[in-house]
């Protein structure tokens, strides 16, 4: 789950409130992407890397206090062999993974800070319940974003063993489906209790049989069940596999629910109803407080997008960052009311 930070201080971006906390913050700001790489990577030295990008962002006027705060958030970050942004004032630094979307480094200097790659990282996220099934029980994670919880792990309620003949094989087989579809039921609870509020999406991954008894008792009308092929619950790498699984089919379903916003917003500017597109209207909405859904082009993105942005979020707004909207500066909004 999304913990809550000092935004002033060293900590990571993990959702859109701290994002419009962050934008909040006195500039000015300093921001790089850059990948931090894991040893063993073709540029794997990351005092290197970040030589480049630190010397880059002098050049661009970035002050001493903020490059000493990059310095130590750089230092500090965990070697994922991911991309990830980095930003800092003179009060303090935060990063954000970014591993859904191929993005190029950067380097940003500014009275705003350049957190759109954040905001497209982490719109519409929620945290993901996954689950390695097999006939012995199973192990729950909680993943949100980067990280992965364990949520524990059930085991399979035992058959008693009477000794069976022949004559009494089928009394011996009901019991272990009964036994079955109880472990069933309880790795079900233990996954929907593993939930947030906010969780709509949960994975499975493991032995068929198992996996397909899990999902009838789980609550479809609450939540999404997607099934994948990450490995059996007991080899090498599973919990990895099943976390990039699981990315990936939450990524799925972002795009989904993006697409729909995207033809909504199409209708409302068809119907000339409660849509605006262009970047000095939708910045002048914003500003106003009129936008309930902010969309950026991800191909197109203008100067000033930060800015409508941080003005959406800073109202309660929504955005969606999505590719070849086909509108005009790649920035348009719907609207909670126009103006006569």
């Amino acid at each position: 789950m999304a913990k809550t930070i000092d935004v002033a201080g060293r900590d990571e971006l993990t959702g859109l409130h701290e994002i419009a906390e962050r934008y909040r913050l006195d500039g000015p700001h300093a921001t790089v992407v850059m990948l931090c790489s894991t040893p063993g990577q073709n540029g794997d030295d990351r005092k290197v890397r970040w030589h480049a990008r630190r010397t880059e962002l002098a050049h661009l006027g970035a002050g001493t206090a903020a490059l000493e705060h990059l310095d130590h958030e750089v230092e500090s970050l965990d070697p994922r062999g991911e991309m990830v942004l980095v930003t800092a004032n003179d009060a303090g630094a935060a990063h954000c993974w970014l591993t859904d979307y191929d993005v190029v480094p950067m380097a940003h200097v500014g009275e705003i800070p350049a957190l759109l790659a954040a905001v497209d990282e982490l719109a519409d996220r929620t945290p993901v319940v996954a689950a390695l099934v097999d006939h012995a029980g199973a192990d729950v994670y909680l993943i949100d974003h980067i990280e992965v919880a364990d949520a524990g792990s059930v085991t399979a309620d035992p058959v008693e063993d009477r000794g069976h003949t022949k004559t009494d094989h089928a009394s011996h087989e009901r019991r272990l489906d009964a036994a079955a579809e109880r472990t069933a039921a309880a790795i079900a609870r233990a996954i929907e209790h593993a939930a947030t509020s906010d969780t709509r999406l949960i994975v499975l991954t493991g032995d068929d049989r198992e996996v397909a008894s899990v999902e009838r008792h789980l609550d479809t009308h609450r939540f999404t069940v997607s099934v994948v092929q990450a490995g059996g619950r007991h080899e090498p790498g599973a919990v990895q596999r099943l976390r990039r699984a699981a990315l990936d089919e939450s990524l799925r379903k972002r795009q989904r629910r993006s697409a729909e916003a995207v033809a909504e917003l199409r209708r409302a500017l068809g119907q000339h109803a409660l849509g605006t597109e262009g970047n000095e209207s939708t910045a002048t909405a914003a500003d106003e407080g009129r936008v309930a859904t902010l969309f950026l082009d991800r191909t197109r993105l203008v100067d000033g997008a930060d800015t409508v942005a941080r003005d959406t979020l800073a109202r309660g707004g929504s955005i969606v960052i999505a590719d070849e909207l086909g509108v005009a500066d790649g920035v348009a909004a719907l609207l909670r009311y126009g103006i006569d």
